[in-house]
């Protein structure tokens, strides 16, 4: 087996240990295991690949698979001394040996940089690590120096956009953005990257054609279908962003963010049993969600549809949210209220209504909504959504 994957050719040999294609080993999933933590490859020119049978099986050679040119992955997998990443959509193996884990970076090519100021990839994956620490002025230096050495590696200008990102400087992050792309025009990532930096402006349509970009080049790319969902429910295409945050949730089934923002979007389509599943979803994936527990309380108190409301239920969730907050949120003591009131409780809905109005930023920004709901609970009416 050869220590790394360079380049693309046919190489036949017996493969005598791991297969690296559907590993049958044990996974490594200990608290030493490097899968789904962040990495930087040591050095540029690293292939991933894995083995394909010849021969009935019994002979084995390497197919190569993709190089490996941005500066970070996500290990998916790691067995034996390699580990797994996915790159450009394809999936595939590399030595452990040549790379290092993002948050242990920083020391390891300052050292590299320390031997040879001129090397633009050390530089680079120094620049990366400076902006993992949330030194950003510092990653920007890095960055600048590692173009002006090599302004012809499209990884340099995205990995210095999204420092720009950070800045807050999201017309300079799109201009690397389009840099990169111009140099590498088949990188989801950076389309991806540059939709949210286009969001970020309002640009909801432009941001829309690089999502789409995005997940034509990535069709595995959930953050892109996320997003681009977003997008639509922005411009209030609720359907198309339903129907995104599905397949972010079928990529990604443990996210719990997908099911929020598609539980939002079926509440405003007044899918409203739909929408009630979705936080339920939510908290199910991560209980301590208080805005989950307020919002699928607030549906189940307010919603117009007398099959999705339950009163007794809006009061547990919307319990539960305040409990999780100290009982300082002052929306969600309104919520409260408004279960209580669906519950028939009008002493309680008065107590917590006018308890979220002693908060004088809520008072501002639903005084007089509010005070209409307070008037209802004193009239022993509980509130509906239009």
């Amino acid at each position: 087996m050869t220590s790394t994957f360079r380049r693309p050719v046919i190489w036949v040999a017996i493969v005598a240990s791991v297969t690296l294609s559907s590993p049958a080993a044990t996974l490594a999933d200990d608290d030493a295991s490097w899968a789904g933590r962040k990495i930087i490859t040591k050095e540029p020119g690293i292939w991933i690949g894995h083995t394909g049978s010849l021969f009935r099986g019994f002979v084995q050679r390497q197919v190569y698979d993709a190089e490996l040119t941005d500066l970070t992955y996500t290990v998916l997998k790691e067995q034996d001394g390699w580990l797994s990443v996915r790159h450009r959509g394809a999936q595939g193996w590399f030595p452990k040996d040549k790379a290092i884990l993002l948050s242990e970076a920083l020391s390891y090519f300052d050292d590299k940089v320390r031997a040879n100021d001129r090397d633009s990839f050390a530089l680079a994956c120094r620049g990366r690590a400076w902006k993992e620490q949330g030194k950003y002025e510092k990653a920007l230096a890095d960055l600048n120096e590692a173009i002006r050495l090599n302004p012809d590696r499209a990884a340099y200008f995205s990995n210095r956009g999204m420092i720009y990102d950070r800045l807050d400087e999201f017309d300079r992050a799109i201009g690397d953005y389009n840099e990169a792309l111009r140099r590498d025009p088949v990188d989801a990532q950076t389309y991806y990257n540059r939709g949210r930096a286009y969001r970020v402006k309002k640009d909801d349509d432009q941001a829309i054609k690089d999502y789409n970009q995005a997940v034509r080049l990535d069709p595995q790319l959930a953050d892109a279908f996320f997003h681009r969902g977003n997008a639509y429910k922005a411009k209030k295409e609720y359907s198309q962003a339903i129907r995104d945050y599905g397949e972010a949730i079928r990529l990604e089934p443990s996210w719990p963010d997908p099911y929020f923002n598609r539980a939002n979007a079926q509440h405003a389509n007044k899918d409203y049993a739909q929408a009630a599943n979705d936080f339920s979803q939510v908290i199910r994936l991560d209980p301590e969600d208080a805005d989950a527990c307020s919002n699928l309380a607030w549906l189940l108190a307010t919603c117009p549809d007398p099959k999705v409301r339950d009163g007794k239920k809006a009061v547990e969730c919307a319990t539960k949210a305040c409990d999780l907050t100290s009982w300082k949120a002052s929306y969600f003591l309104s919520t409260l209220a408004a279960a209580c009131a669906e519950n028939g409780d009008y002493e309680q809905a008065i107590k917590w209504q006018k308890r979220a109005l002693e908060s004088a930023q809520y008072e501002k920004n639903e005084g007089k909504e509010a005070r209409q709901r307070l008037a209802l609970f004193e009239n022993r009416r509980p509130y509906r959504e239009e």
